[in-house]
């Protein structure tokens, strides 16, 4: 994880809307990567969370502020850099989405512990336990050795027992 020692809640919030911009970017590649109809739909689930997340982040800053945020204008030492691209192979993608969701975990629950203000300590607890949450449900959902790289067999297991059948009458 990313050391982070002292910080500004607004540049916290920036980082929030950021990661969870880059979280959404991510899901919609890994889904687009998923042959399998389930696996797209929880990286899709998931993309949606991230936008959600963007969007309460974008939210509290404004409560926090008094100011809309217009756009985000990040010099690299406000952004989480411990988050990782999406490659092309669906395995690492959701490899790769387990570590994201446990460093925006983690993340939340470091700066949760870094301001004394109530609403913030609250919101990204919050936001601390929605991750674990999504973390959760990939590790439920996607256990090792991972497959995802071959073509669903529904159809396959559903032909065979056609035949059996047929054959049994």
């Amino acid at each position: 994880m990313q050391k982070i020692y002292t910080i500004e809640p607004i540049d916290a919030l920036k980082m929030s809307i950021q990661s969870e911009k880059e979280l959404h970017s991510y899901y919609e590649k890994a889904a687009s990567l998923m042959k399998d109809e389930d696996a797209r739909t929880i990286m899709l689930g998931l993309c949606e969370h991230a936008e959600n997340h963007r969007k309460k982040s974008i939210d509290m800053y404004s409560k926090f502020t008094g100011k809309k945020i217009l756009f985000l204008n990040l010099d690299k030492r406000h952004k989480l850099n411990t988050l990782q691209r999406c490659s092309e192979d669906p395995n690492d993608a959701v490899r790769v989405a387990k570590r994201n969701e446990k460093e925006m975990s983690d993340f939340y629950s470091t700066i949760s512990r870094r301001f004394l203000d109530a609403d913030l300590r609250s919101f990204f607890r919050q936001m601390s336990s929605e991750n674990q949450q999504h973390l959760t449900l990939l590790e439920a959902s996607f256990n090792e050795p991972l497959n995802l790289d071959q073509e669903p067999e529904d159809e396959d297991i559903l032909s065979r027992l056609s035949e059996s059948h047929q054959e049994n009458l």
